[in-house]
């Protein structure tokens, strides 16, 4: 468990509202989880718009699809795809990792 330091004239008042305090923290953690997935989405649904597919497809069409890649290149609103490959695939991280500790957070 994580510890958090508080001034004493704090403490004194929120230790009987223990039980509260931390209800209110989970729930203030719930939500800014579940406003940073929603975030992520976006991101990646701007991404999924711009390219017409998803990261696994573009992935596999980028690394396996010679036509595609020159199409790619060839257009200038996508010529920065291979930035975006990488924006995108931290993008796609990401959100597995929020939805893993928001899944802990609604499961504690």
């Amino acid at each position: 468990m994580l510890e958090v330091q508080v001034k004493e004239e704090y403490a004194a008042v929120l230790e009987p509202l223990q039980e509260s305090v931390d209800a209110a923290l989970r729930q203030y953690a719930i939500e800014k989880a579940k406003t940073r997935v929603l975030e992520l989405e976006q991101l990646l649904q701007q991404h999924e718009e711009r390219y017409g597919c998803s990261y696994d497809l573009f992935t596999y069409r980028t690394t396996t699809d010679e036509e595609f890649v020159k199409r790619l290149d060839a257009d200038p609103a996508t010529q920065q795809w291979e930035g975006d490959l990488i924006s995108w695939e931290f993008d796609v991280e990401e959100l597995r990792q929020w939805r893993r500790r928001l899944q802990r957070l609604l499961t504690a």
